[in-house]
C-alpha cells in the first residue's frame, strides 16, 4: 500500500535495482523533494515474526544534543518503539524513551509525556504513547524532546539558557542525560492499526522513514 505516496513499494521493492531500493542513506539525503525519498524495511511477509530492525547512529565522538530528536515515518509510525541511547561508544545501551499504542501491554509503563516531568523528574525515561497512532493524519512524525526538557530550567521559552548551562556544569547526571556518542532506534512492533494482524496481508506491515533529524555540537 501506498499510504499517500506513489512510490512507495510493497512487492516491487529490489535492493539491487537503484530504482527500486530504499537504502539507509535516504535517511539522511536532503529533503524537500516530493514525492519523499525513505529507506523501507523487509515486510512481515517477508519475515518472520516479530518484524523488528536496529537503526544505529554512530559519530565518534561524544555529541551535546541542542534540539528535538526528530525522526520522519514515511510508513505509519511504529506501534512499539523504543529510542536507546549510548555514552561509550555502542558498548553499552540505555534506554532513552519508549513509544507504544499502549504503554501498559507493551512495556508495563504507564503511559506519560513530558508535560507530566518536572525539574526533579527530567531524567525519568517514560513511555508515551503521543506518537504512536497508526495512520492518521499528521502522523508522520515522532520526537524526542530535547527543548521541553530544557524549558524546566531556562523558561518556556528557553530565554534563561545561562540557568540550563549553569545545571549543566554542576551536574553530571543531567549534563550526561543530553550527551551521547551513539543512538539506536529499536523498532519492535509496525503500524497495524488494529488489535490483530491481518495475517493474510503481511506485505501491508513494514517500517519506512524518510528523515532522521539529530542537533548537537
Amino acid at each position: 500500500m501506498a499510504y499517500g505516496n506513489p512510490y512507495m513499494c510493497n512487492n516491487e521493492c529490489d535492493a539491487s535495482t537503484p530504482e527500486l531500493a530504499h537504502p539507509p542513506e535516504l535517511m539522511f539525503d536532503f529533503e524537500g523533494r516530493h514525492p519523499s525519498t525513505f529507506w523501507q524495511s523487509a515486510t512481515w511477509k517477508d519475515y518472520p515474526k516479530p518484524l523488528q530492525v536496529n537503526i544505529t547512529l554512530s559519530w565518534s565522538k561524544t555529541i551535546e544534543l541542542t534540539d528535538n530528536i526528530v525522526i520522519t515515518f514515511e510508513s505509519g509510525r511504529p506501534d512499539q518503539m523504543i529510542l536507546e541511547k549510548s555514552l561509550d561508544y555502542g558498548r553499552t545501551w540505555q534506554p532513552y524513551q519508549y513509544y507504544a499504542t499502549d504503554c501498559l501491554d507493551a512495556f508495563h509503563m504507564d503511559p506519560k509525556s513530558v508535560k507530566d516531568l518536572s525539574q526533579h523528574t527530567v531524567l525519568e525515561i517514560i513511555c508515551t504513547e503521543e506518537y504512536s497512532t497508526g495512520y492518521t493524519t499528521n502522523s508522520k512524525i515522532i520526537h524526542f524532546e530535547i527543548k521541553d526538557r530544557f524549558a524546566f530550567f531556562a523558561g518556556p521559552w528557553l530565554r534563561n539558557m545561562a540557568s540550563l548551562y549553569g545545571q549543566l556544569d554542576t551536574t553530571k547526571k543531567l549534563r550526561d542525560f543530553f550527551t551521547v556518542t551513539d543512538l539506536r532506534l529499536r523498532l519492535l512492533r509496525p503500524a497495524v492499526g488494529e488489535i490483530f494482524v491481518d495475517e493474510l496481508h503481511l506485505a501491508r506491515y513494514f517500517y519506512a522513514i524518510s528523515d532522521i533529524k539529530v542537533h548537537g555540537r
